[in-house]
């Protein structure tokens, strides 16, 4: 229970320092270096900022990842689909099964958009330093998204 008030609490005070933009808010599922759950993803200006929240290894505990992100133009484009790419990095925190786990990742990653909806698929490759419980480089990790966009 006490978890759910500490990830509750987390999610709260980074949307809360989030810029505040006319820009679209992405909602959807997401995984990332140590964190799979909710994926958020708001746009600020030219860059933007990407929060996974849920839960961490087996569901055992709860975790969080927030990315800067730089996104770039999309390098295809047709009239049902584009494929953009981004870049960033970002920490990632998880608490559960008496552990502390921290960790900082590298983001590239491949946006497949969906034009006529408001959605997206991402993969990302995401080549991470991990510093607790254990020191370790982590060069082959994956994580991916889909969100749609609100407003």
């Amino acid at each position: 229970m006490k978890y759910h008030v500490l990830l509750a609490a987390l999610l709260s005070i980074v949307l809360v320092s989030l810029p505040q933009s006319a820009e679209s808010l992405g909602i959807g599922v997401g995984s990332t270096t140590i964190a799979s759950g909710l994926s958020l993803k708001q746009y600020a200006g030219p860059t933007a900022f990407q929060l996974t929240a849920g839960c961490w290894g087996g569901c055992d505990g709860v975790a969080a990842s927030l990315d800067f992100l730089v996104p770039m133009p999309a390098f295809a484009n047709a009239q049902v689909l584009a494929l953009a790419w981004n870049f960033g990095a970002g920490p990632a925190v998880g608490i559960g099964g008496g552990e502390v786990g921290v960790a900082g990742s590298f983001v590239l990653g491949l946006e497949v958009i969906f034009q006529p909806l408001p959605i997206d698929l991402v993969l990302e490759w995401r080549p991470a330093v991990h510093v607790l419980p254990d020191l370790d480089l982590e060069f082959v990790a994956f994580g991916g998204h889909l969100r749609i966009y609100l407003f």
